[in-house]
């Protein structure tokens, strides 16, 4: 699957199948803590900040708002924070403890190697203005369909430092926001990686029949 060029890529090694006269199956696996749709703990990018195991149980649990912007265009790739503003005017503010994710509409271009080269360049990304008008929301979390909330080739990472920063997680690599209302009900859980970064994460949308 597509990945930090940096981070350890996923992989897994068979030790025990009842095909080769084993009892059960089992493998080894081996991964990033930022492998796939994952969440960033405070202490990714914060010295001193909560790591993946102190997150609390209700962290990724809330109203999700889904913020598609995937027909918009701007500056330099970097979302601002009229763009939120907007939604905001149309759809209702976005309250304390929400999940807020962004549909860039990178999902479309998501795939596996060979095929991941369009994925992995190029994307869009969260202004620090936009970044900062989340942070009075008081939102528990910000995702993006992207590699990095963060736009491609970012030299400051501002909406990694900024969210972090004031301990609102970062969810990435989200995918199939387009098949999901604006306001689902919203659960990840996390691994407890002990003084983890981060961890992959299996990211529900919870609708209505």
């Amino acid at each position: 699957m597509p990945a930090w060029p940096t981070q350890a890529r996923y992989g897994s090694i068979l030790y025990d199948s009842y095909e080769y006269g084993g009892i059960a199956l089992h493998s080894q696996i081996s991964f990033s803590e930022h492998t796939g749709t994952h969440v960033d703990a405070p202490k990714h990018f914060i010295p001193g900040g909560l790591a993946v195991d102190e997150i609390p149980p209700d962290a990724l649990m809330g109203r999700g708002v889904k913020i598609d912007v995937s027909a918009l265009s701007f500056p330099d790739n970097l979302l601002p924070a009229q763009a939120i503003l907007g939604f905001e005017k149309t759809e209702g503010p976005i309250k304390e403890g929400d999940i807020v994710m962004f549909r860039f509409g990178w999902d479309k271009k998501y795939a596996v190697a060979p095929d991941s080269g369009e994925y992995l360049k190029g994307w869009p990304g969260l202004s620090a203005e936009a970044a900062e008008l989340l942070v009075t929301r008081k939102i528990k979390a910000a995702g993006c369909d992207t590699l990095a909330l963060d736009k491609y080739g970012s030299k400051d990472n501002a909406s990694h430092y900024i969210l972090l920063k004031r301990g609102i997680l970062i969810i990435e690599n989200i995918r199939n926001l387009d098949k999901i209302p604006v306001f689902p009900f919203v659960i990840g859980m996390p691994l407890k990686f002990r003084s983890g970064s981060g961890s992959p994460v299996r990211l529900m949308a919870f609708t209505e029949a």
